[in-house]
């Protein structure tokens, strides 16, 4: 087996753990608390510690072989879950345990983000960067394809204490698959790293992102992705299908599904043709993404006297295209990173890309949702990708005008 298929299956285990919690978790808080806000006040606490530590984190990653901070980040997930799992068998549900749980997990499940995204790096080639970026992708969302409704099973059947139990046992042997990974260093060990103080190290990573013109591109485009589109799945999409449409909330779910099965689809696809080149492709992509989502506000606003579930399929088949299209956007930029970026630098970037994205993300839900409550969520849809399809002709605008030159040229020299 390949030291790549080895990190795949740790990872399917762990992908698999990581998407069971976020489902149940939320469930039993709410059935503990019996308090909406209560529920609403306990996930921003917990989540805050890993957002406000990230950056730091990827400072500290650097310090030690990836490998080992993969491996430590599962095996302590795992020691976590079961520990948790004893208490909660013991009857011991006190709030301030179940407040500690979750913030420690989202910080080591956040290490283990971060950390794994280097060791990737470090057993592929560049030039196989995008392919097996794909097959991750392919795999990430297989792996988290069942997770909520096997959580969900395992919680009304069994209790929340079973969830934790099942969590223990797939992150050891995630943990397990990553001990047998054979793995030599692309930069040849961390004993030629210069010793830096932890602000050095940070300065250094604003520095390369703020005077890395095509790096410093691509993290805004993402920013200004994140702020516009992310709220897709909070905002934009339950307010055009269920409060305009009045959809049934128990078929809404195929929204997800259908983005899911486009998503794999892509995966699949950048597998079997890793000779296209589609970093060279990615502004085109972009506006393309942005398009099928316009198109999707549009429908919205000139459907609403045609039966709600006509819409529903035309909306259904536009998500299948645009989970195809945003993994074709992902992975070019993602392998664009980890090919341009120093690998010595790299959990650092990888953490202040994760920093800015989750602050900016909440923002933009927080617009999106005062602008659709205003103007309806279909138009909030549309203007927002519009302004996302301006921002990107800003940033191209020398590599569209080159295009639009040589189209010109082209149907001139035809017309002769």
């Amino acid at each position: 087996m390949s030291k790549i298929e080895y990190l795949f299956i740790s990872r399917c285990l762990s992908e698999f753990a990581g998407a069971i919690l976020p489902v149940v978790f939320p469930l039993f808080i709410l059935k503990t608390t019996h308090s909406l806000s209560l529920s609403g006040l306990f996930f921003t606490i917990t989540m805050l510690p890993s957002v406000l530590l990230t950056p730091a984190m990827g400072v500290w990653i650097e310090k030690y072989e990836k490998k080992k901070v993969t491996f430590f980040s599962v095996l302590t997930l795992a020691i976590l879950c079961s520990i948790e799992s004893m208490l909660l068998k013991f009857g011991r549900y006190d709030f301030i345990y179940l407040v500690c749980f979750a913030i420690l997990v989202a910080i080591f499940s956040m290490m283990l983000d971060l950390s794994s995204k280097v060791l990737f790096t470090e057993l592929v080639d560049e030039s196989e960067l995008e392919k097996y970026n794909g097959i991750r992708s392919i795999l990430d969302n297989l792996s988290v394809f069942g997770a909520p409704m096997l959580g969900t099973l395992v919680y009304g059947v069994f209790g929340f204490s079973s969830v934790i139990l099942i969590l223990a046992i797939l992150y050891v042997l995630a943990a397990v698959v990553i001990a047998f990974i054979p793995l030599e260093s692309k930069n040849g060990g961390n004993d030629q790293i210069v010793e830096e103080s932890f602000v050095q190290k940070f300065r250094i990573g604003l520095h390369f992102i703020r005077t890395e013109k095509a790096i410093l591109k691509y993290f805004l485009l993402i920013m200004a992705l994140n702020f516009f589109v992310a709220s897709s799945e909070e905002v934009t999409n339950p307010g055009i299908a269920i409060q305009k449409y009045h959809l049934p909330t128990s078929i809404f779910g195929l929204v997800s599904i259908a983005f899911s099965i486009g998503v794999i689809l892509s995966g699949i696809f950048i597998a079997k043709n890793s000779k296209i080149e589609f970093r060279k492709h990615i502004s085109k992509l972009f506006v393309l993404n942005s398009l099928v989502m316009v198109l999707i506000g549009f429908s919205s606003v000139f459907l609403i006297s045609f039966n709600a579930f006509v819409f529903f399929g035309l909306m259904l088949f536009f998500e299948v295209l645009l989970g195809f299209i945003t993994i074709l956007v992902n992975v070019p930029m993602t392998s664009f990173f980890q090919s341009q970026v120093p690998l010595n630098i790299q959990s650092r970037f990888f953490a202040l890309l994760s920093f800015s994205a989750n602050l900016i993300v909440p923002l933009g839900i927080l617009y999106t949702g005062f602008l659709a409550s205003a103007i309806g969520a279909d138009v909030t849809y549309i203007i927002n990708n519009i302004l996302v399809i301006v921002i990107v002709c800003f940033a191209f605008w020398k590599e569209i005008g080159r295009g639009f030159r040589a189209f010109l040229l082209k149907k001139w020299k035809m017309s002769k």
